[in-house]
């Protein structure tokens, strides 16, 4: 059932994308548009000050002015219009305001003794103040659009007042301005003049509003962008996924020969790659299922049946004949156990795999687990012609959980006993090598060819062929085995060669105290 509430994944894509280039817009339009003016005055105060404090410490001087001098006057002087900084010098001569022109008119007045044409002579008897000081009408220079004598006439009122040097802006008549002014002294200008560096800010507003109109239109080709942009990265990223949710619904509908694919991003491979992996174990598993209920059933039928029928014999038949009853009940008594040692043997193998049992892991004498194991073998090789040729080095230690290493030994050992052959006769070696202990179970059965030799660690190999019991077991003691010696991390296996029997080892850590 599809849960209510949850999104696609390539609209949540789609979405966080567009939010994310909306965001940038955002982001882009707080720092060109509103903080562009704050940022641009503070380096525009920095350069006129800059600028002003480089010409200022050149124009004061009390040596003679030459050529040389004048030159870096005016270098410095064009430097600062090429930055979009004009450059004036006052001073009053017979009570009239004189501005001049650093770039264009000081060196000529300085260097001919006539005025250039870009001088301007305000009339003003007294020192400038705020009001703004006429011009001279006995003269040719008339002010320009351009010239800024309200910012000259403000900034010279101010120095007066004993303001040494500042940086400010200001608005006009004739405009908003960025200003520098300070007072400067040399031989031209024995009582002293003033400096003035001025920056109109109609280069400012019309340099935001362009950025307004490019503002503008990338945020419109942006947001347009994102949107195709977008749609198109969420439908490639979530098609691989699709994809193999459709897989994995038509192998939950029971289609085994599907395959998750994801050539398209690593990570969709990776999946795939576990994905398939897993239904491969699944199929397997599934497999091996079939199986163990197959082999059980037969496992608890068989002894079941013979139970039912020999107990049906001693009430109809042999229940009054001591000889039989007594065959007929050790019978029943046989197939119990082996119901018993199979229904222990599921139970051991369960918890083993499942972890429900704790290790007890001690140091022990392997050389007498391995011959307690033996003795228990004794008497049943001894009724039944069987020879257990043995080969044991004495007080062999190693480190391991000792009821669980003693079911090793005793399935290995019981193993080789059920599949020798005819001469019924087994090796069980337990020898130093190098820094190991070597255990060894040898017998002469049929053997196992190599294409079937890592599969009979399996449950139930042998009844994967035929579900017919060749010999006394459970077909669960080879994988109570392995599940045993994988969880003490030791290395064990078998070698078997067809016709000439087969060899199980283990091979233990050694401890010497």
């Amino acid at each position: 059932m599809k849960k209510k509430g949850l999104t696609k994944l390539k609209y949540n894509i789609w979405f966080y994308f567009i939010l994310f280039s909306l965001i940038i817009t955002v982001v882009t339009w707080v720092f060109q548009i509103l903080l562009f003016d704050i940022i641009y005055q503070k380096r525009r105060f920095d350069t006129l000050e800059s600028t002003g404090g480089k010409l200022s410490a050149r124009l004061n001087t009390d040596v003679k002015i030459d050529e040389a001098t004048i030159n870096t006057w005016l270098s410095l002087a064009v430097d600062a219009n090429e930055a979009g900084i004009f450059t004036y010098l006052a001073y009053f001569e017979n009570d009239k305001l004189v501005v001049n022109t650093i770039f264009s008119g000081y060196s000529s007045y300085y260097g001919d003794g006539e005025q250039d044409t870009e001088d301007k002579v305000v009339d003003s008897t007294t020192p400038p103040s705020s009001n703004l000081p006429s011009v001279d009408e006995n003269t040719n220079h008339k002010p320009q659009a351009s010239y800024p004598i309200e910012v000259i006439s403000f900034a010279i009122s101010e120095l007066e007042n004993g303001t040494t040097d500042f940086v400010c802006d200001r608005t006009q008549e004739s405009g908003n301005f960025f200003y520098y002014a300070t007072r400067v002294t040399n031989q031209t200008m024995p009582n002293g003049g003033y400096l003035i560096l001025t920056s109109a800010q109609t280069f400012l507003q019309e340099t935001v509003k362009v950025i307004q109109v490019q503002l503008i239109v990338v945020s419109v080709v942006v947001i347009i962008l994102s949107l195709f942009i977008s749609l198109y990265i969420a439908n490639r990223i979530s098609k691989p996924i699709i994809k193999m949710s459709s897989t994995a619904k038509s192998w939950a509908d029971g289609n085994q020969k599907v395959a998750f694919i994801g050539d398209d991003y690593e990570e969709i491979r990776e999946l795939a790659d576990a994905l398939n992996f897993a239904k491969e174990g699944i199929a397997q598993t599934g497999v091996l299922q079939r199986d163990l209920l197959a082999n059980v059933s037969h496992d608890l039928k068989t002894p079941l049946t013979m139970i039912k029928a020999y107990a049906e014999m001693i009430r109809d038949l042999s229940g009054e004949i001591k000889e039989k009853r007594d065959r007929h009940t050790k019978v029943i008594i046989d197939e119990a156990d082996r119901l018993t040692m199979l229904v222990n043997d599921i139970l051991d193998l369960s918890k083993l795999q499942n972890g429900r049992t704790t290790p007890d892991y001690k140091r022990l004498n392997l050389s007498q687990l391995c011959e307690r194991v033996l003795f228990r073998f004794s008497e049943f090789a001894k009724m039944n012609g069987y020879t257990i040729i043995t080969d044991i080095d004495k007080d062999l230690f190693t480190v391991c959980d000792e009821k669980e290493i003693e079911q090793v030994f005793y399935n290995l050992i019981g193993n080789s006993i059920n599949y020798t052959g005819d001469d019924k006769t087994i090796k069980v070696r337990l020898k130093r090598k190098d820094k190991a202990i070597l255990f060894e179970t040898i017998d002469t059965g049929k053997g196992i060819s190599q294409d079937k030799l890592a599969t009979i660690w399996d449950k139930y190999y042998r009844y994967s062929e035929s579900h017919q019991r060749p010999v006394k077991g459970t077909g669960l003691g080879l994988s109570i085995v392995k599940t045993i010696l994988e969880s003490h991390n030791l290395r064990f296996g078998a070698l078997s060669q067809k016709d000439v029997g087969s060899n199980f080892f283990i091979e233990f850590n050694i401890d010497n105290g």
